[in-house]
């Protein structure tokens, strides 16, 4: 069966859009393409938050589901290609997980996008699980465990997204753990958007970054986040990690006179060691790995990468490219193979994930 994947991250930098051809324990890719938002609907998604009025969700929710339908239509009529179904995660507005207390919210008005496409599309994957206890991510350990059989089990697959998910892959699904480690680009692409008042996204491979010297001070004093204590299943978000944070973190370093590249390369540090010491604290004491399976936005930057090789030195680091999955598309895979579950009824366990308190169907079908 072909499935589309359809994701766009917390980072909100682009719309990526890739065909799949998925089987009962296998998912290979066929062809991608990434799309750029028009800088006046980036604009509406940045605006969002939990306290919008219902009605501007509402209307960005249709918008994009306007956008991704007629890009998908153009993806598809472009490479003559044919899909029987999308996965479509939506873009997350917000996303909390508290002790007990979980809220995610994603939008892109799927009715519009199967009326658009004349296609199925299935949705809605994390409130299932958040409903039956679990804190709705991540549900990329989902993917990972089918990936990649060709490593050496246990290893790590590590994505560099928004925000940094970590999957512990063991030889069952039962035994694989998953998390989030904390934020990745998110914090650094929006200090970037704010410094430059909205002319840059993104520090390209690190570069300032890698200018500048990390600022003890202040990395301790973001390393004493409470999320950083609590143990899997956990999850993380814009409410923790969002503009107000980062805004914050601008005041904090105007005050100290922290200047940016510093900033960077301490907010580069923050993702570095918030991953080694997850790493330190919830996998290597019962676990031998010698891999580490590096996906998501994050590869491209390449002081990131020189930093987590350096911190941890044991371990071989690779690009999930090299074993046949794009890290582009990655996140569509996941969505792909979930909708391609979803219709065959297929459960999933989250319980070592998520924290879910059984197995369970994720996703909503809105129909052509």
């Amino acid at each position: 069966m072909n499935i589309l994947g359809i994701n766009s991250g917390t980072s909100i930098d682009s719309l990526d859009i890739a065909l799949f051809e998925c089987k009962e324990n296998k998912i290979n890719f066929i062809q991608g393409v990434e799309v750029k938002y028009p800088n006046v609907l980036k604009e509406e998604i940045k605006s969002l938050g939990p306290n919008s009025s219902i009605l501007n969700c509402d209307k960005t929710s249709i918008n994009l589901g306007k956008f991704v339908g007629m890009k998908t239509n153009s993806f598809l009529k472009s490479n003559k290609l044919k899909a029987s179904l999308i996965g479509m995660h939506g873009q997350t507005i917000h996303h909390s997980n508290e002790v007990n207390k979980t809220t995610t919210i994603q939008i892109t008005e799927a009715d519009l996008v199967s009326d658009i496409t004349g296609i199925n599309v299935v949705h809605d994957f994390r409130k299932k699980d958040v409903i039956n206890g679990g804190s709705g991510a991540p549900l990329v350990p989902i993917l990972d465990f089918y990936l990649f059989t060709n490593i050496k089990r246990p290893f790590i697959c590590q994505n560099l997204g928004g925000i940094a998910n970590t999957t512990l892959v063991h030889k069952t699904f039962k035994q694989s753990i998953g998390y989030d480690s904390g934020p990745a680009n998110s914090i650094l692409d929006k200090i970037i958007y704010i410094h430059s008042q909205g002319k840059k996204s993104f520090d390209k491979n690190g570069e300032l970054a890698s200018k500048g010297a990390v600022n003890s001070e202040l990395l301790e004093k973001m390393l004493n986040n409470s999320y950083f204590r609590r143990r899997p299943p956990k999850s993380t978000g814009n409410r923790e990690f969002g503009i107000e944070y980062v805004l914050d973190l601008l005041a904090y370093a105007e005050q100290k006179k922290i200047n940016l590249n510093d900033l960077l390369a301490t907010a580069t540090e923050l993702t570095v060691e918030s991953i080694a010491r997850s790493y330190e604290q919830f996998i290597f004491k019962k676990n031998n790995i010698e891999t580490v399976i590096l996906s998501g936005g994050g590869i491209k930057n390449g002081f990131m990468i020189s930093s987590l090789e350096r911190r941890l030195p044991k371990l071989n680091f690779k690009f999930s490219d090299e074993s046949g999955m794009p890290s582009k598309y990655k996140e569509c895979a996941l969505f792909a193979l979930l909708a391609y579950h979803r219709v065959k009824n297929k459960k999933v366990n989250l319980i070592n994930i998520t924290g879910a308190n059984k197995e369970i169907i994720l996703g909503k079908i809105s129909y052509k």
